[in-house]
């Protein structure tokens, strides 16, 4: 796992090569920083309920797409990250633990509920239900894990928005839903046979009704208040990181510091843990060590 270099951030946390290594000691690093290496489902299980307050995540988009990452010197070193899916044999196991949780606990009724209807709708072994069955298992484990006053924010594109909205209601219950927050990137490819792409998709949920939240304000662009400040809108206009910009570590996916900086002030408070479960190149981890919170990347 790289390190980001932040003249702002005492970044070296604690770390290990393995789930394995971890499972022991796991809980006393939800009262420091650490990235942690393994399957975020055995992790997320091994947290404590209600332990976190801001949950961040960049999940795979199901793009079908291999995507090559230039880590270290010079990007020497290079990792292949696979977001391609398909219905397998382990597909089939989960969904059956699934069921079988699913006589236990009205929650994981509607998680059930939910993933049979993607399959319905999807194809029974489509990609899309492969897919959203891995993030089903995860999900509930991020809500139980989540603080009464906490917040989660799930970051996704066209691919699999549609789905994973209808996921996350079943999850968080969909009166927990807050804003579906449009990131405005900017760069990016075009096409004559279509409107350009240049948005993802960030849903914005809570536990309860009872959370914590400190509007963004930018600068007001209107002649009338020029010069002021205005809270912020759901469209965030936040350039993508370009390839000179210092912060670029050669991550496919890598997302702007200035995105998470304003998830992060928005949703939590000083010493407050911010969970990024799908950690990446840990822009996250980064953002919330800049700013005085503790973090937990996996």
């Amino acid at each position: 796992m790289p390190r980001r270099r932040s003249a702002k951030s005492n970044y070296p946390p604690p770390y290990a090569s393995s789930t394995a290594a971890l499972l022991t000691p796991l809980h006393k690093y939800i009262d420091g920083n650490a990235l942690v290496r393994g399957d975020n489902l055995d992790v997320l299980r091994e947290l404590p309920d209600e332990c976190v307050d801001l949950i961040y995540l960049d999940p795979p988009f199901n793009s079908n797409q291999f995507y090559v990452a230039a880590f270290g010197d010079k990007g020497r070193v290079g990792r292949q990250l696979r977001d391609i899916w398909r219905w397998n044999a382990a597909s089939e196991l989960a969904l059956n633990n699934l069921e079988t949780l699913a006589f236990r606990s009205p929650e994981y009724q509607r998680l059930l509920d939910c993933v049979r209807g993607v399959r319905l709708q999807a194809g029974e072994t489509s990609n899309m239900a492969a897919y959203i069955l891995y993030m089903a298992r995860r999900l509930i484990e991020m809500r139980r894990v989540l603080k009464q006053t906490g917040s989660i924010y799930l970051h996704c594109d066209p691919h699999a928005n549609a789905y994973l909205r209808i996921l996350m209601d079943a999850v968080f219950d969909e009166k927990q839903f807050r804003n579906e927050i449009i990131w405005e990137y900017g760069l990016g490819g075009s096409s004559p046979r279509l409107y350009s792409k240049k948005h993802d998709t960030l849903f914005f949920y809570t536990k309860t009704p009872t959370y914590y939240f400190d509007k963004p304000q930018i600068d007001a662009t209107s002649v009338r208040m020029k010069g002021q400040k205005k809270g912020a809108t759901d469209v965030w206009p936040i350039p993508s990181i370009n390839n000179m910009a210092k912060e670029r570590l050669g991550y496919p996916t890598q997302k702007p510091l200035a995105l998470l900086d304003r998830i992060i002030r928005a949703s939590s408070n000083p010493g407050d843990l911010v969970l990024d479960p799908f950690c990446g190149c840990g822009t996250a981890a980064d953002a919330a060590a800049s700013l005085g919170r503790k973090y937990l990347g996996i």
